[in-house]
């Protein structure tokens, strides 16, 4: 297979089947031959980003981003995609263990805000203990000219709560603690706009769209890079051409 993108998921499952589903169905086709080419890495064991985040101790997530970025290297995909925020803590490491571009998730939800909420001054930020705690999106935000809204501990720990007790580890979301997180940014924290910084999140925006608060869904946005992308390629076009 030639011209084709590979992506790095299995952090979770559920987000990495989330990423595809959305993938294939904003995929203009016809025809079976009209969907992109592309291969899943669904490296579901390896160890949780914000568990090593916050106790090195634990076991080290990058050795095993490292071997699926030089394993799938050697395969000569144009790019890949990167679907775990957490894990972008690790993001300059990972591009300098490769010649082939890693798409930067981070950078392109920040960059999407202009689009979904051009008015936007206040920028929130839902994501996991980890996501939160190393500030991997702090510069991003601030630097677009954003004031960063972190949440309070509370809804820290809700959000938590539906990550990994729900969506993690019983497999499906809830929509009404969804919807609470995003409405109690949105007013009591007075943001204009909430970015889902973790793929959880998005998983919940998928199954129960917010409709009456505005969203960064990051996996979103990184689905519409890599169909951007993949296109071109299927095209026969570079990756760079506008």
């Amino acid at each position: 297979m030639k011209k084709f993108f590979t992506i790095l998921g299995g952090m979770g499952t559920l987000a990495t089947e989330s990423y595809v589903r959305l993938l294939d169905k904003r995929t203009p086709i016809t025809k079976d031959q009209d969907y992109l080419d592309y291969i899943v890495v669904n490296h579901a064991t390896i160890p949780d980003r914000t568990d090593w985040i916050l106790d090195h101790s634990k076991p080290d997530p990058f050795p095993a981003l490292l071997e699926d970025v030089k394993q799938q290297s050697q395969l000569k995909p144009e790019f890949f995609a990167l679907i775990c925020n957490t894990a972008h803590y690790s993001y300059d490491r990972l591009q300098a263990a490769t010649d082939i571009p890693i798409l930067n998730m981070l950078q392109e939800t920040v960059n999407a805000i202009a689009k979904i909420k051009p008015d936007a001054k206040r920028v929130g930020l839902l994501g996991t203990y980890g996501t939160l705690t190393t500030g991997i999106y702090d510069h991003y935000i601030t630097d677009a000219g954003y004031t960063l809204v972190k949440p309070t501990q509370e809804l820290r720990d809700l959000t938590e709560d539906l990550i990994y007790n729900d969506i993690k580890q019983k497999g499906h979301s809830d929509d009404a603690k969804y919807h609470c997180l995003i409405k109690r940014m949105s007013t009591e924290m007075h943001c204009d706009i909430v970015i889902l910084g973790c793929t959880e999140l998005s998983f919940a925006e998928e199954m129960s769209p917010e409709t009456e608060y505005p969203v960064a869904d990051s996996q979103s946005i990184i689905v519409d890079k890599s169909l951007e992308l993949g296109l071109k390629l299927q095209k026969g076009k570079q990756l760079n051409d506008d």
